[in-house]
């Protein structure tokens, strides 16, 4: 079963969320991102929902997705790089690369510790899943031996996110509900800085 309490739902709904909480410039310039990286490459797709379930039930009895030392590249990206904590996925992702293998990765987070992008991680880390900021997922890819390019890798606002859920867009109500404890307390959601690290690593030799 997935993880944590909400995964279902979130899964449920991602294809049709993925349409409001980024712009159509934003998904545009992902696929511009991702494809960029993996010309000529053999490449494993981490990135769509039923990836994500299996990596979710994956335990140590059960193998990763792909096939071990097989691929040149590996998309990180989709629901999975929320549902599951980016240490673990860190570590999954050099199975099956070969050697000098990419991780090609777009994980949705916080640009600082601003008081509202704080609260905000706080509240998700109770009730839905944590959330991290660029450097503090930077340093977690450093940490699991990946050479971060970057060139290639940087941090991009999505402020479509506060927006859509502002206006309750999501068929997901996780996010609406962080708001609203948000507001409660005196802060204001579109102070959030949401937003997407893009990076691309290689395996420390």
């Amino acid at each position: 079963m997935p993880a944590y309490p909400a995964s279902a739902e979130f899964l449920e709904n991602y294809q049709r969320d993925a349409l409001v909480r980024w712009s159509p410039e934003d998904l545009a310039a992902q696929r511009e991102f991702v494809n960029a990286h993996l010309v000529g490459r053999d490449w494993l797709d981490w990135s769509s929902p039923a990836a994500a379930l299996q990596l979710i039930q994956a335990n140590a009895a059960q193998p990763v997705v792909g096939e071990p030392g097989r691929y040149d590249a590996l998309v990180l990206a989709g629901p999975v790089v929320e549902l599951v904590e980016p240490p673990m996925l860190f570590d999954l992702a050099g199975a099956p690369l070969r050697p000098g293998g990419k991780l090609i990765g777009i994980i949705p987070c916080l640009r600082d510790n601003s008081p509202e992008s704080r609260e905000f991680m706080r509240l998700a880390a109770g009730s839905l899943w944590p959330y991290y900021t660029a450097e503090e997922l930077l340093e977690m890819l450093s940490e699991a031996g990946w050479k971060i390019e970057p060139p290639a890798s940087r941090f991009v606002a999505i402020p479509r996110f506060n927006q859509a859920v502002l206006k309750g867009e999501p068929g997901f109500r996780g996010f609406a509900k962080i708001f609203e404890q948000l507001m409660a307390d005196g802060y204001d959601p579109v102070e959030v800085g949401w937003g997407e690290i893009r990076f691309v690593a290689a395996l420390n030799s």
